[in-house]
This record gives C-alpha cells, sequence and structure tokens, in this order.
C-alpha cells in the first residue's frame, strides 16, 4: 500500500440547524464523501445524569444532539478552503460551546474508491 497525503476533517457542528450550510461549503469546495452522526457532548450528558453538574443544564445550549461531520481527502488544499469558509461563517468557533473543526492524518485507509455518480 503506497504512502498517500491522507487527512480526515472533522467537524462538530453544536447547532445541527447549520448544517445544510455546511455541507453546501463542502460540495462548493469540492470535497465530497462527508458522514454525518449524530453525538452529544460530555457535559449534556453529565448534566442529566449526575447531581453535581446538573446545574450546567440551563447554561447548555438547546440543542439535545450535535452533529459530527467527518471527510476524508488526499487534498490538503480542499481541506484548508473548506476549513477558512467554515471558520469565517461560525467565526472561528469562538462563540462558547459552538462547536470545534480539526484535521488528523490519516495512516492507512480502505474503501476509499469513487462512488457511481460523483
Amino acid at each position: 500500500m503506497e504512502q498517500e497525503n491522507l487527512q480526515a476533517l472533522f467537524i462538530v457542528l453544536e447547532n445541527p440547524e447549520l448544517l445544510p450550510e455546511i455541507l453546501e461549503i463542502f460540495l462548493e469546495c469540492e470535497l465530497r464523501g462527508a458522514t454525518i452522526i449524530d453525538s452529544r457532548g460530555m457535559a449534556k450528558v453529565l448534566s442529566t445524569r449526575v447531581p453535581i453538574f446538573a446545574g450546567l443544564q440551563g447554561l447548555l445550549k438547546e440543542h439535545e444532539q450535535n452533529k459530527t461531520i467527518f471527510t476524508l481527502s488526499r487534498r490538503p488544499d480542499k481541506i484548508d478552503l473548506v476549513m477558512k469558509k467554515i471558520s469565517e461563517k461560525l467565526c472561528g468557533f469562538e462563540e462558547p460551546c459552538s462547536g470545534m473543526m480539526f484535521v488528523v492524518p490519516v495512516v492507512k485507509a480502505l474503501g476509499l474508491g469513487k462512488k457511481k455518480g460523483w
């Protein structure tokens, strides 16, 4: 297996209503094949199960679930462009509890063939 410059982009989006706009940015930047997972932050889970954290419920956003989006790409330039546009859209995730975005290198991967219609 040949060494590639493969990267994984992860975005944890606290406001699921923004998901369509984020996916439009992916398409605009020609980054395809993202996967979206419903997720919950640690504070949200603890605020319902651990009495000491129950006071956090009032501080947390009204959204019960986050959306975690991830994709792989051999094109770091496309990942950089998507990150730039999403960062502009979400003010660099500077607002508390707005989410996060990060990239990790991928050492090996299978199943990255092109899908029909893409």
